[in-house]
C-alpha cells in the first residue's frame, strides 16, 4: 500500500472508527491508541486483503481483535490497580449531552443513565459489545454485523437479543435498589 491510497483509507474511514472504539472502551486515548494500532496493521496486511468485503468492514475486523487484546491487558491490570487502592478508571469525561435545552436535573439524571448502560456494556463480552456497538452506534444491518465480526446471521442476532436482555437486566436491577 502506497501513502495515498493509506491516506485515502485513514480519511474515509478514521471517524467512523474511531466513534466504535470510543464507544467500545469509554476511553478516548484507549479508542484513540486502538484506531492507530488498527491502521498500521491495515497497511502491513493490506497485501492479503481479498476484497470480499468493504474496506471498513475489513478494517472493523482488525479493529475488533485489537479491542479483545486491549480488553485482556485492562482485566489484567484492574486487579493491580484494586491492590494499590485505586479504581482503575476513573478521570474520563462524560460527553456532554446535547438536547434543547435541560436544566441541570435533567442533564444529571441523563449522564446517569449514560453511565448505567456503560456499566452495563463493560460486562458484556467483546464479541456482545462489538455486535450491540455496530447495531446501535453505527446502524448497520445484521447481515452488515455478520460480515464485519465474521460469523453467521443467526449469532449477530442471538449476541444482540442477549446484549439487550443482559442490558435490559443491569438497569432493571438498578432502579429496584
Amino acid at each position: 500500500m502506497n501513502e495515498e491510497e493509506f491516506r485515502s483509507l485513514v480519511e474515509e474511514h478514521y471517524d467512523r472508527l474511531f466513534r466504535s472504539a470510543r464507544f467500545m472502551c469509554d476511553d478516548s486515548q484507549a479508542a484513540e491508541d486502538l484506531v492507530q494500532e488498527t491502521f498500521v496493521a491495515a497497511a502491513d496486511a493490506r497485501d492479503r486483503f481479498e476484497g470480499r468485503s468493504s474496506d471498513y468492514t475489513w478494517l472493523y475486523g482488525i479493529m475488533l481483535n485489537k479491542f479483545r487484546r486491549w480488553l485482556r491487558r485492562k482485566k489484567r491490570s484492574f486487579l493491580s490497580l484494586q491492590l494499590l487502592g485505586g479504581r482503575g478508571e476513573d478521570s474520563r469525561g462524560t460527553p456532554p449531552v446535547e438536547t434543547d435545552s435541560p436544566g441541570p436535573v435533567e442533564q444529571l439524571l441523563r449522564q446517569e443513565q449514560i453511565e448505567q448502560v456503560r456499566r452495563a456494556m463493560e460486562e458484556l463480552s467483546a464479541d456482545h459489545r462489538a455486535v450491540v456497538t455496530l447495531r446501535y452506534v453505527e446502524g448497520m444491518s445484521y447481515e452488515e454485523i455478520a460480515e464485519a465480526v465474521d460469523c453467521p446471521l443467526g449469532t449477530v442476532k442471538s449476541r444482540i437479543h442477549y446484549a439487550l436482555q443482559h442490558i435490559g437486566q443491569y438497569l432493571q436491577e438498578r432502579r429496584e435498589q
